[in-house]
């Protein structure tokens, strides 16, 4: 399914510019809509607040700003997207559940990893960990330390035989057509569930005119790590890979790999659910 319409996460964060550049260059590229959601409510909160009313005074006073500035991101909208059609809306609540809402009626959401400071902070439950699992539309998730570009140059696509790894794989197609090169990476490890040597993924893309190269490492390491040193290894500017876990009401689980992946991204990385 070719991506003819972006959801991107806007809030008054210092790294909104750099989302709306990569955004605005995904348009131009696939010629899709831009559906930009502004969301004044703080998307996470200081480690020395604590408490109910210390809390909630953050969070009115940080959504009054946000309001405040609506007016001046919407101005660097507007000029930003003057080659591309969109749409701009401003909203107040939670910020994953708002953007899983519009994904229904998206091919990509694009949002940010977590501040690094708030990394390892396991009690908040950061959006680019939960909208993955959320989303209906493939989630691109840009590292917070980064040059901002369009990705897709070459695309380490992360290969087990599971239905959230081919859900990434075919959530990932426009960006696999548009790709210079792509590697499939499969992680050897014992037992029956990883007697999948990606053989067969080679000869699914090759009938849809892709043609791949396969790497597999054996699992010495974390998934994660081993996921993360083959991109850096190979010079690869985006990784695709399923999003594993599941959210149940005030708590998320993920996978190992997943959460690795999150902390420690330096390209960014499409996942699906």
């Amino acid at each position: 399914m070719p991506i003819k319409t972006i959801l991107l996460h806007m809030s008054d964060d210092e790294k909104h510019a750099a989302r709306l550049m990569v955004a605005v260059g995904l348009a131009r590229k696939f010629e899709a809509f831009l559906d930009i959601l502004y969301v004044t409510t703080p998307v996470s909160m200081p480690a020395g607040m604590t408490g109910r009313g210390a809390s909630f005074a953050y969070i009115t006073e940080a959504t009054a700003i946000a309001q405040e500035k609506a007016e001046q991101i919407e101005t660097e909208v507007n000029q930003a997207c003057k080659s591309v059609s969109f749409a701009w809306t401003v909203a107040e609540g939670d910020h994953a559940e708002l953007l899983a809402g519009r994904a229904a009626f998206a091919d990509l959401a694009i949002v940010t990893q977590a501040h690094p400071a708030y990394l390892e902070d396991q009690v908040i439950l950061h959006l680019p960990d939960r909208l993955p699992l959320l989303a209906a539309c493939p989630t691109l998730i840009l590292p917070w330390r980064w040059q901002p570009f369009v990705p897709g140059r070459h695309i380490l696509v992360v290969w087990r035989r599971s239905r959230e790894a081919a859900r990434a794989l075919r959530d990932a197609m426009p960006f696999l057509w548009a790709a210079e090169k792509i590697t499939v990476l499969t992680i050897d490890r014992p037992g029956p569930e990883d007697d999948d040597d990606g053989a067969d993924l080679l000869v699914y893309l090759e009938r849809h005119g892709l043609r791949c190269e396969l790497v597999t490492v054996l699992g010495r390491h974390e998934s994660g790590e081993e996921i993360l040193s083959t991109a850096k290894e190979l010079d690869c500017d985006a990784i695709v890979m399923g999003a594993y876990g599941h959210s149940r009401m005030l708590e998320l689980l993920l996978g190992s790999a997943t959460q690795t992946v999150l902390s420690h991204m330096h390209v960014p990385v499409l996942m699906s659910h």
